[in-house]
């Protein structure tokens, strides 16, 4: 306990250093991001879509989101300019903790340090993702503020997903989104926007690369919640077509089902885990996609894959089916889909003209 509260006095006293710091080199721009236990310690959606990276840091002011305290230091003395926000939230919700204060009181009061930091600092812009669990922190400071806020969509968007509420209730000044769709999708759950404060930036690349394999293939992607039993079910059904070679993508931040991993190489399946996803789809000559939840879904159709949603009561966003952004299929009709390929690709090229352009 006296460990913890004195590694967060250190790291809230070094944050403070570099708040005086960017006051001294008067830099107006701000970012967010979370740190992650990587070689860059930056969030890879934040490199993805904000194109943030380490070199760029150093021009701007960076509040950071920290999941343990090993990492806060690991980027205050690696990164420039951070400011560790659970630093400030861990040191007022302790001391008020011990003052036995109520916790509404302790939140109006981190709420009135982080604007008095943004304040003092003089900030001018503020670029973030769109994590919904900060959106209620920064986006009513920055409003009252004055500061132009600069947000990017990093995962799809639906009126379905509960947790997903922040995106109704608060609005950036200016907000990327990934395309046509999910423009007007944002237009129709937040009413707040208009139609010119909605840019679309594509963060999907056209990748140049030679196809290793000149069958054509499949991909089905892991997901939290999914049982090896399904996905064995899954398998058994797709392994009644010949035609396609089978290939399993494992989430890149998951740690490897060492289980699920002797189904697959007892059914011949290869199988990726860091690899990038989208020069896997050209290397391999992919055709199909198969999964339950995953925003790659969306994504296939940019790179002319067929996504299959797979029915699953407790994870689909039926939303994109009623939106013929996909295909559906429950997983006993899974080795019918291979009958219906021609008029799937017909639909497919509609799909991304209306999501993507030509």
């Amino acid at each position: 306990m006296y460990l913890n509260f004195f590694l967060n006095l250190l790291i809230l006293f070094l944050t403070l250093i570099n708040v005086f710091k960017c006051r001294l080199l008067n830099i107006k721009k701000a970012n967010y991001f979370i740190i992650k236990n990587n070689k860059d310690l930056i969030d890879p959606r934040s490199i993805k879509f904000t194109n943030l990276n380490k070199k760029k840091l150093s021009n701007s002011i960076n509040f950071v989101r920290s999941p343990s305290y090993i990492l806060s230091l690991k980027a205050l003395f690696k990164l420039k300019n951070i400011i560790i926000l659970s630093s400030v939230h861990g040191f007022i919700f302790k001391k008020n903790k011990k003052l036995k204060k109520k916790t509404n009181l302790s939140n109006k009061e981190y709420i009135s340090a982080i604007t008095s930091i943004v304040k003092f600092l003089k900030i001018n812009q503020f670029k973030m993702i769109d994590d919904y669990r900060v959106m209620p922190l920064f986006l009513p400071i920055l409003d009252k503020l004055n500061i132009t806020s600069i947000g990017f969509m990093h995962g799809r968007i639906s009126s379905k997903l509960k947790y997903q509420k922040n995106l109704k209730l608060y609005k950036f000044d200016k907000y990327y989104v990934w395309n046509k769709y999910f423009k007007k999708k944002i237009l129709d759950i937040n009413r707040k926007y208009v139609d010119n404060e909605i840019y679309i930036k594509n963060p999907l690349k056209k990748y140049l690369l030679r196809k290793i394999n000149q069958t054509q293939g499949l991909f089905l992607i892991s997901e939290d919640n999914v049982s090896n039993d399904t996905y064995l079910k899954i398998i058994n059904k797709l392994k009644k077509q010949k035609k396609f070679k089978i290939y399993f993508k494992f989430r890149p931040n998951n740690i490897l089902d060492q289980n699920l991993i002797k189904i697959l190489k007892k059914n011949n399946i290869q199988y990726f885990h860091k690899e990038n996803i989208y020069k896997l789809f050209l290397k391999h000559n992919i055709k199909l996609l198969f999964a339950f939840n995953s925003s790659l879904l969306i994504e296939s159709s940019f790179y002319n894959i067929i996504p299959v949603m797979i029915f699953n009561k407790n994870l689909n966003i039926k939303e994109y089916l009623e939106d013929n952004l996909v295909f559906g299929c429950k997983i006993n009709q899974l080795s019918n889909i291979f009958n219906y390929l021609g008029k799937m690709d017909e639909k497919l090229k509609i799909i991304k003209i209306n999501n993507w352009g030509n």
